[in-house]
């Protein structure tokens, strides 16, 4: 995949689509954000970036050749930025937080602050400053461990992770949050994300097992039991322009599974399609301790309002993970800067 590339989204190639205003994605630069930039750029948004550079800047090239983009470096948790930037903006994407449980357990403290604190923050300043809509990422790791359950939007969230946990009080405040005219928040609940970005990461299962296979010829999945439901990275860039689109009254304080029942895996099925995609490595699984984190999630809602259905099977995003490699890119996928923690 060449990082630099900005117009892949899976939609609207081509197509005349009329500009609209500016969108502010708070913790844009990262390994999800910088997608949503580039699908939003391609069908013609200007963008701003609210981003502290945890991770550096060598993944960012692109948008310095981007006219349509502006990087603001900052924190998601200084308030004065947040309100400044949020007041030109009718729209706002809040990505930003410590992803992951690894994340979250190494600095409980931050990730309190950035994962809800600032969450809230954002909130007031997008009632107070008169935006229109706010979509708030968040995890289908809420729903906890469920055993033969087939999980909905309605379906109570049980989170056995901080992460997951301060996700599901960052949902409830913006779901809850007084009415305010003109306003409508909504909740994005990813599946677990895979396939390959400008800023990749290589602590995601899929992500680990393709550069395993790649590389050392051999990837192992341990137990292989437990359900997951996975999406594309481009298909949640995708999810979050439909949702900043959608209609108020379809999106008003609604909390959508972000994914495909099809998509819905054990992660023992994986083999045979890492086998496909690498046919020279060696793909084993090894009996351990089934993930804690196992759930089965259903996607109905969002195509039901969106029209949502992902446009990458698992087979074409391994591909796309094993060419990057071959092709160099990230030039070292082991180094830290493709973990989150």
């Amino acid at each position: 995949m060449d990082p630099q590339t900005l117009n892949h989204s899976p939609e609207g190639q081509g197509q005349d689509v009329p500009k609209a205003g500016p969108v502010l994605l708070i913790g844009g630069a990262g390994y999800v954000g910088l997608p949503v930039a580039r699908e939003l750029l391609a069908h013609g948004r200007e963008v701003t970036i609210l981003d502290s550079l945890v991770h550096g800047r060598s993944h960012l090239g692109f948008l310095d050749h981007t006219p349509r983009a502006r990087l603001v470096e900052g924190d998601a948790r200084d308030i004065g930025l947040v309100n400044r930037l949020v007041s030109g903006h009718r729209e706002v994407v809040n990505l930003a937080a410590l992803v992951g449980q690894p994340a979250c357990d190494r600095d409980p403290a931050g990730a309190l602050e950035t994962n809800y604190l600032a969450a809230l923050n954002v909130l007031e300043a997008c009632r107070m400053h008169g935006a229109g809509r706010l979509v708030f990422i968040s995890t289908d790791s809420c729903y906890g461990t469920r055993e033969g359950e087939r999980l909905d939007e309605l379906s109570e969230l049980r989170p056995i992770s901080l992460y997951a946990e301060l996700k599901a009080l960052a949902e409830r405040a913006i779901l809850d949050s007084p009415r305010t005219a003109g306003f409508s928040p909504v909740v994005l609940r990813l599946a677990t994300v895979y396939g390959m970005s400008p800023r990749p990461r290589f602590d995601l299962a899929v992500n680990i097992l393709v550069r395993e296979a790649t590389l050392n010829g051999r990837a192992r999945i341990f137990s292989g039991e437990q359900w997951r439901p996975l999406v594309h990275v481009d298909d949640v860039a995708r999810a979050v322009r439909l949702a900043l689109a959608a209609p108020a009254p379809l999106v008003d304080r609604q909390a959508l599974n972000v994914g495909s029942d099809g998509q819905n895996v054990q992660f023992k099925d994986l083999a045979p399609l890492l086998a496909r995609t690498c046919p020279k490595a060696k793909i084993e699984i090894v009996p351990a301790e089934p993930d804690l984190r196992d759930y089965f999630v259903k996607f109905g809602k969002i195509e039901r309002l969106l029209g949502f259905s992902p446009s990458v099977g698992l087979l074409e995003g391994m591909t796309q993970i094993r060419d990057s490699l071959l092709a160099g890119f990230p030039a070292d996928p082991y180094d830290g800067q493709w973990r989150n923690a």
